[in-house]
């Protein structure tokens, strides 16, 4: 469904082995805190912050993506969300668990949350892509999957399309934490499948972080990197 060649096997989804060999990782010098790629080499390896991280923009604690969102990955997920192929998050939630290996051995939380919709969009897309993806990584992790702790108490303007300023003001107030007592005091990381400016993100760890739990981290498929614009 990506580049119309054939499908080898179907434990892949319908998306073929050439295009899921394509995949790479997002490696290089990346900000401490939000996993922000830097595209400079003549940067220490450690103790390195991105600008929006050094003023303190995030909720979260710490944050890592599988990957940068391009092709053949970027089909791969609008596949996944946009065209009813929801056997692609097994595949998917593989990278995650491959990068939880890698980043976050010395992370473990008490639970996994993924990012909710709001009922009027699960309706219309038959499943939420952030659960589907949380639910096989709680499996494989022995992480328990806690599904209702987060709620999205609103509907929004979808985040495509809109500029940073914008996506904080229209994701604003959209959640709200349904379970205070199951979340207190308790780690938590924040599952979703793309991490374009950080506003949904940062909004859903402010609201856990504000109803008393203790840290927040983030793990998604896929991280949008670009060079020319800084990440504010």
């Amino acid at each position: 469904m990506v580049c119309q060649s054939p499908v080898e096997a179907l434990d892949r989804g319908v998306v073929c082995g050439p295009c899921w060999q394509r995949v790479s990782r997002l490696e290089g010098i990346l900000c401490d805190l939000c996993g922000y790629a830097f595209a400079s080499r003549n940067l220490p390896d450690e103790n390195v912050l991105c600008a929006a991280c050094r003023r303190g923009y995030f909720h979260f604690d710490f944050a890592r993506s599988c990957s940068r969102l391009e092709e053949p990955l970027q089909g791969i997920i609008h596949q996944f969300k946009y065209g009813s192929h929801p056997s692609l998050a097994r595949p998917l939630a593989r990278l995650l668990h491959a990068l939880w290996v890698q980043a976050y051995r010395d992370r473990t939380p008490d639970m996994i949350v993924p990012v909710p919709l709001h009922r009027a969009r699960q309706r219309e897309r038959g499943f939420n892509q952030s659960r589907l993806l949380a639910r096989h990584l709680s499996r494989w992790t022995q992480v328990p999957l806690m599904d209702r702790v987060l709620v999205r108490s609103r509907s929004t303007e979808a985040q495509a399309g809109l500029s940073r300023k914008q996506r904080r003001r229209n994701i604003q107030g959209a959640f709200r934490v349904a379970d205070r007592a199951a979340i207190r005091e308790r780690a938590v990381l924040l599952v979703d499948d793309v991490f374009t400016t950080g506003a949904t993100l940062n909004e859903c760890a402010r609201m856990l972080r504000k109803q008393g739990a203790q840290r927040v981290d983030v793990l998604t498929i896929a991280r949008v990197v670009a060079w020319s614009i800084p990440p504010v």
